[in-house]
This record gives structure tokens, sequence and C-alpha cells, in this order.
């Protein structure tokens, strides 16, 4: 499994130590569905074909391919090289839709170590993924970089894995004994799309940031055979180059919110169910359980004025309400609405009405015969 060129270097002495070469983007850089694939490690098994097998009326075939050379190498400098990410989300019953190319978004780092504090230490990076606070210290949001004449982020291998909490030159997971740059890895890159934000509601523009996460033991490898001399696969010679790196995929994910009125009629029925269960298991227990129910019973029921005399009081004249009021010693001060409602508090009735205008015409045929 080690292939050819294997060593051990003081600088690395856990691990095994290969040669780099240099590759460019197109070479170890392999798109994949919602994700690429970066190789850090390729491993060239050359073969040749094993005559005996070939040859007409072979009785048996213990192998076919024959291994003449197995050179192994790293991939020069793969930290540095760049990954953009271009991503748009929609949410068509809300109506919302958004891209890259039109929101900002930042990188979240979550530990804290000496790589992650580097990252933070430059300008630019918040505390919180929206209007957040300056800081200089991990965890933290950093700006990703834009290229020129664009607004699409990208970000270099090296700060996505920093970003993860990886280092390619420790272990890859408990017990492997390979490092992370020989056995490869997986990345999970979340994208998480918000337009609303606790105690302020619906943002005009949506935003949104980058999540990170390390599946360390879910290495990754490709394969492809490049076939030599002669049209394949008739080919006496041929070389299965295997990759292994890091792949990157990409998720979409969020917290998107918009205006539903049959969200709204729900939500509204169910709180008035339950506010109205608790004001009556409230009043239950207040009534009939508690040691002073009798007083919280009292306290509860209120008795109101009788209304029925409502017209009869508002056909008379405002003096009228004052002077009905002086009568019964009750306050003659406000507006109608407030003689009116003294009245009735105080039983007020129109047969007792009646009954003190006959005595007010008594006094005064009483008063002329004297």
């Amino acid at each position: 499994d080690k292939g050819e060129g294997a060593c051990r270097c003081s600088f690395r002495p856990d691990f095994l130590n290969y040669n780099c070469s240099y590759y460019d983007g197109d070479t170890v850089g392999i798109p994949q569905r919602s994700g690429i694939f970066v190789g850090s490690r390729l491993r060239f098994q050359q073969e040749v074909v094993n005559k005996t097998c070939i040859q007409a009326g072979a009785p048996s075939c213990a192998k076919l391919w024959r291994i003449a050379s197995e050179p192994t190498t790293f991939v020069a400098g793969i930290e540095a090289f760049t990954v953009l990410i271009d991503h748009s989300a929609t949410v068509p019953s809300l109506g919302f839709a958004a891209q890259a190319r039109d929101s900002s978004g930042l990188l979240h780092v979550k530990g804290t170590g000496d790589a992650e504090q580097a990252l933070c230490a430059q300008n630019g990076s918040t505390d919180a993924p929206y209007q957040g606070s300056p800081t200089r210290t991990a965890p933290c949001y950093i700006q990703p970089m834009h290229p020129k004449n664009s607004t699409l982020d990208f970000f270099s291998v090296e700060t996505l894995l920093t970003a993860a909490g990886v280092q390619l030159d420790e272990e890859s997971f408990a017990g492997s004994g390979h490092s992370a740059r020989y056995e490869g890895l997986t990345m999970l890159i979340d994208i998480h799309y918000f337009n609303t934000v606790p105690w302020k509601g619906v943002l005009r523009n949506a935003s949104y940031y980058y999540e990170i996460a390390a599946e360390r033991q879910s290495s990754y490898g490709v394969h492809n055979v490049v076939w030599g001399s002669g049209d394949q696969p008739y080919s006496s010679d041929r070389t299965v180059v295997a990759m292994h790196g890091i792949l990157m995929q990409a998720n979409i994910v969020g917290r998107i919110a918009g205006f539903d009125f049959n969200n709204l009629v729900v939500q509204l029925a169910a709180s008035l169910a339950l506010l109205a269960g608790a004001t009556t298991g409230v009043n239950f227990l207040a009534m009939y359980l508690l040691k002073y129910r009798a007083y919280y019973t009292a306290a509860l029921i209120d008795k109101t004025a009788d209304f029925s005399e409502v017209d009869q009081l508002e056909s008379r004249t405002t003096e009228d309400l004052r002077d009905t009021c002086r009568r019964r010693s009750l306050a003659t001060g406000g507006a109608r609405v407030d003689l009116i409602s003294r009245l009735m508090a105080d039983d007020f009735s129109e047969h007792e009405s009646h009954a003190g205008s006959r005595l007010q015409e008594g006094h005064a045929h009483g008063g002329a015969a004297t």
C-alpha cells in the first residue's frame, strides 16, 4: 500500500513521507456533483500484461497484470490551491430566491487553536454572521476573497481546512497510521442562508455563511486507467493512477421566513386554545380547590349594571341627568356617558324616575293650594 519512494523524515517522523511533484488544478482538481475533489497523493501503478494469460489455449491465468513499478508522490503546495464557490437557494412557496452573486457571506471559523487564531486576526473578522462586532480572536467569521470584477467567493484549501479544524500532516483519524495528506478525507460545506434575525424579523436582503465539518474517517480516492501502446483494452501495458485527497461537498441549508396566512391562522388558533385552556384551569383551581376559594370566586365574578335603561337615559337632557345624579347623591361632573354610567351603577330604573317626577309635581300642586 505504501508504494515506492516512501521514507521517514525528522520533521514528520510519525508518518510516511514522499517526494512532492507540482501539478495544476486541471490535473488534481476533479469536479463532482455538488462539490469538487482535490488530490493530495498520487500513486502511479505501472502494469504489464502477463503474456502467459493471453496465449492461445492458456489453461489458467493466476494474474492478468503484473506490477512493474509503483511510484507515489505528494502534490506540492496543495494548501495553496483555491476553490471558487458559486451557489444559489430558492424557496418557491415563500417566493424566496437568492444567489452568491447578489448576496454577501462569511466563513465560520469554529476552533480556537493557533491556526484558527491566525485566521481570525485578519481584518474584517466579526463575532456573528449578521451585524457582528469586530474581533481578532477565534471563534469568528471571516471575509471570503473575490476574483477581480466578481462577487463570487473563493478560499484557499488551507483556509477551508483550518475552518474545519484539520491539518493535513496530522493523523487522519485515530488508529489509521497515516496522515490526512496520505489518506484523504471528506469535508462537508454547509451554506446557511437566512433572511430573518431574532428580535428583528425578516431582513430586506438575504445573507449566508459557510459552516465546514470534516469527516476524517471518510477517506476518499479516485482511480483512472491510462493505457499504453496499442488500442485499449488490447494494450500490453497500462498505468493505474490512484489519487487520494479532499472531497468537498456543498449543501444548501438555512432559515428562510416569509408571511403565510394559513400558518398565521393555525398559530392563532393554537395560541387561543392554549390560552383558553390555561384560563379555565386557573379558574377551576381558584373557585373549587384552593383554601380561599369563596373569596376568589367573589373576586372573579363582576356584577355589571343593567343596561336596559340606557335608551331611556339617553333620551334625557344633560341637565336632567345631572339633577338625577344630585338627588341620588352621585357626582355630577363629567360627560353624558359618565353621568349615565353612574346612574346605571346605582341601579337606576325608569319606574323610579316616573315616581320621582310625580312626587315633584305633587309638591308643586300642594304649594299652590296653600
